[in-house]
């Protein structure tokens, strides 16, 4: 986190230390980019050239990433604010854009980088938001215990050092065009903004700044290099070195064992093998399933192929052996949480400031996230009949795997009750019961 002096007006200098703290972390950020995309460094492996060289990729960073993306925002995240709040209209900003989507590549991105921005910016009337390279933003905050952002720097180099192609600055209340036609930084012409705080957000996955795979790459290397060996004493198998003892073959001899894989007229002591390493395949495969439990264990990220996950097991039993990972993903839950919500402020202050909708505290809004599980509606709707009365029915409603939005369903619901109603009401209304003949037309049958 880089912090100055909470007084500190915004100058080039804050700007360029800023940038500077920044770029020591490119390298890193290009290797965690590079191994997620299975660019790892087996493939830059150099061997003599009389040793056969084979460089696989075994991509568990990839998996990582995936499995714990999928599982945290499989299901899209969901929205509630506390009765006598209405958020309908940063939810129509949302649908707009397919926030779902952002929220997807930028939970990719955090689990990649361990850091993720997002710009928030208006577009006429609409806001949107964009995911930002880690790269090429920095976020700068004062030095007080709660470390409130004062400005976000969004930049792009050239490859000539100290020269850059664009450096935008935002603060609370303007955007400053931060770089001159040279490509050198400057304090240039502001313009307002509407949103009330710096609309830049930083997203953090642990409070380490520490990517999902960035622990277990040395155990992700050890696994290529094992693997790559393991092929490459296959082929050297293949070609090993036929030796002979006390054997002296001819020109024609050794041409017609090349081609019809026989030898005769040898001597009675004479003896051929082919020259090889021993291995022990089995000690090698149980090295390599420890280097894969190693890579799990660390990342906590569990092996869907593993044994462990076969067979009809129920959903109690599949989050006790999920239990390691299910803590890992509540860490990240919390810290994304927390962006979201602070994206959903900067959404509100705007559309306040257009009178478009009223303030909403971000301390009434629950942001509810499903993790993607395969799930057990029966058990839930037996929970939902026993809580019923006891719990609020949209908190029950949105129990189930099915419903994406639990407060519109319940609205339906009430809707079409109040409709059936309506009906049996007006059919009571019409209904005309036959009468029984009078008194006096019994009497004068009679």
């Amino acid at each position: 986190m880089f912090t100055v002096s909470k007084d500190s007006a915004l100058s080039v200098e804050i700007i360029e230390n800023a940038i500077e703290y920044n770029e020591e972390e490119r390298r890193n950020y290009d290797k965690l980019e590079r191994y997620y995309k299975g660019d790892h460094d087996i493939l830059y492996r150099l061997k003599p050239p009389t040793s056969k060289n084979t460089r696989i990729v075994v991509n568990h960073a990839n998996y990582i990433v995936d499995t714990t993306i999928g599982y945290l925002l499989g299901n899209p995240v969901e929205y509630q604010v506390n009765e006598g709040f209405d958020i309908e209209e940063i939810k129509q900003q949302y649908k707009k854009q397919t926030i779902s989507d952002l929220d997807h590549e930028i939970a990719k991105d955090i689990s990649v980088f361990g850091t993720q921005y997002e710009l928030v910016y208006n577009l006429d009337n609409d806001i949107k938001s964009k995911d930002i390279d880690v790269r090429n933003c920095v976020c700068i905050y004062d030095d007080t215990v709660e470390h409130n952002k004062m400005f976000g720097i969004i930049y792009r180099k050239t490859e000539k050092e100290d020269v850059y192609e664009d450096v935008v600055v935002y603060d609370s209340s303007f955007k400053y065009q931060c770089s001159d036609i040279s490509g050198k930084i400057t304090i240039g012409d502001k313009e307002p903004h509407q949103f009330g705080a710096v609309p830049i957000i930083e997203y953090r996955n642990n409070s380490d700044h520490m990517g999902d795979f960035e622990q277990v790459i040395s155990l992700i290397d050890a696994y290529n290099i094992l693997q790559s060996d393991r092929v490459n004493d296959k082929e050297q198998l293949v070609e090993a070195i036929l030796v002979g003892y006390n054997v002296n073959l001819e020109k024609p001899q050794m041409a017609e064992l090349l081609e019809n894989r026989t030898m005769f007229g040898l001597p009675m002591d004479s003896k051929v093998e082919y020259l090889i390493k021993a291995l022990d395949e089995g000690q090698v495969d149980i090295l390599r399933q420890t280097l894969e439990k190693d890579i799990h264990k660390i990342a906590k990220v569990p092996n869907m192929s593993d044994e462990n996950f076969v067979g009809n097991a129920s959903g109690v039993a599949i989050r006790y052996k999920l239990l390691a990972f299910e803590q890992s993903v509540s860490n990240k839950e919390r810290y994304f949480e927390k962006g979201l919500l602070e994206r959903f402020e900067l959404y509100n202050n705007y559309l306040v400031n257009i009178n478009k909708m009223s303030l909403v505290p971000r301390y009434e809004v629950d942001v509810i996230f499903k993790r993607n599980l395969p799930q057990n509606d029966l058990e839930t709707s037996q929970m939902i009949n026993n809580l019923s009365g006891f719990v609020d029915d949209e908190t029950l409603v949105g129990q189930i795997s099915f419903v994406d939005d639990a407060k519109e369903v319940v609205e339906k619901k009430k809707k079409e009750s109040e409709e059936e109603m309506n009906k049996e009401v007006a059919q009571f209304a019409t209904f005309e019961p036959t009468s029984n003949l009078s008194t006096e037309e019994n009497v004068g049958n009679n």
